[in-house]
């Protein structure tokens, strides 16, 4: 596979892992406002976690990505792991309205509700803020690094936005909360298998 090919799959990659990011945060409203009792509360713990969990997985991943020999397969790492998270939040949100119950009766009742949610979703988030600078030395060069970023935070936004079109407007309505997590779900594990294989074969052959 050519230069221009690899970077066009982690291009499409990226629009993807954006694409994810939103369906996430729109599919978690729903349970998280038989926590918080209001939508608004719910909205704005999931969008503080997020930004937070993107600006320290994008800090805390500067340096590692600069000692990294194969930022593509540290990428498909980070998407695996989002994907594989994104099972497991399935049974979190189960459980959190009996943890969530027995919080009425305690001192500072709201915030331990706040820092309840914002530590089962800042994972996801951290490791989708990781994903920038990762895929940002696997896809930009030198020459080229003012447009390359560009093309990237283009791309990804796009898929966000098309992301939360597709939640709101199709996926939830038809196939429901917990299909829609898997759908986000799969396509994740997707992303973190194909770059996996065809950057192993790479650099295999």
């Amino acid at each position: 596979m050519s230069n221009n090919k690899l970077r066009n799959l982690i291009l499409l990659a990226f629009t993807l892992s954006g694409f994810t990011a939103l369906v996430y945060e729109l599919v978690w409203i729903r349970p998280l406002q038989l926590i918080f009792g209001s939508t608004i509360y719910a909205i704005s713990t999931i969008l503080t976690t997020f930004m937070f969990g993107f600006a320290l997985g994008a800090y805390t991943h500067r340096d590692l990505v600069e000692k990294s020999k194969n930022p593509a397969l540290l990428f498909a790492g980070l998407e695996l792991g989002i994907g594989l998270y994104g099972l497991i939040a399935l049974y979190l949100f189960t459980i959190l309205p009996s943890i969530y119950l027995s919080l009425l009766n305690i001192p500072g009742f709201q915030f331990l509700q706040f820092l309840l949610v914002f530590l089962v979703i800042i994972i996801p988030a951290t490791l989708f803020g990781a994903t920038w600078p990762v895929i940002a030395k696997t896809y930009s060069t030198i020459k080229n690094l003012g447009g390359d970023t560009g093309i990237l935070y283009s791309f990804n936004s796009l898929g966000a936005a098309l992301g939360s079109i597709a939640a709101g407007f199709l996926l939830i309505p038809l196939l429901g909360i917990t299909k829609t997590s898997l759908f986000a779900t799969s396509l994740n594990l997707l992303i973190a298998l194909i770059i996996f294989i065809i950057f192993r074969r790479k650099n295999g052959s």
